[in-house]
């Protein structure tokens, strides 16, 4: 990771980094999603590891500065978006990627596709998190994988509220796969 250029380090010591792979099959086809990428550390980090099948392909989802609401402002300072495009630029596999500027809602009003592995680290406003997560839900392939960040942590009880209403709603259609910091699930 020493090609890129980051302002914070989130990804580097996080469950996902850790335990990824022994979910994904790096010689299989994998066909991801990842919604919320602020500078790319994670996008790279798939694209670098995940994506040498020939027709695996990445899906980067975010809005980036364009929305007021943006839960990340004190993170942010109008440069995530250059750095994010820098990093992409630079990565393994970059062709493999396709960036969307957009709200996550925006995104799958008109999405088509189907994933085997999602990871949910966008806004962190509980209506927003079940959104994502019910949309992600919808478009993950059966046995898929849906990896969701700041469960144990974050903006706290909000964040597991929302997580766990949906784990709720939802009961029956998943295995828990991980649970700590981050939460994944594994369809049925």
């Amino acid at each position: 990771m020493n090609n890129y250029k980051f302002t914070k380090n989130w990804f580097l010591n996080s469950e996902i980094r850790k335990k990824i792979l022994n979910y994904i099959d790096i010689n299989k086809q994998n066909n991801m999603l990842e919604i919320g990428c602020y500078e790319g550390q994670s996008s790279v980090y798939f694209a670098d590891n995940l994506l040498n099948h020939d027709k695996s392909t990445l899906t980067c989802v975010d809005p980036f500065m364009t929305i007021e609401n943006n839960d990340h402002k004190r993170f942010l300072n109008n440069k995530e978006e250059e750095t994010f495009n820098f990093n992409i630029n630079n990565c393994n596999n970059c062709e493999k990627i396709s960036v969307n500027k957009i709200t996550s809602d925006k995104f799958f009003e008109t999405n088509d596709k189907c994933f085997n592995f999602i990871y949910i680290d966008g806004c962190h406003e509980p209506d927003f998190i079940i959104r994502d997560m019910n949309n992600s839900f919808k478009c993950l392939i059966k046995d898929g994988i849906m990896w969701m960040d700041d469960y144990g942590g974050g903006d706290g009880i909000q964040i597991k509220n929302a997580m766990n209403s949906f784990l709720e709603e939802h009961k029956g259609k998943y295995e828990i796969i991980h649970k700590g910091y981050q939460l994944a699930i594994k369809k049925c």
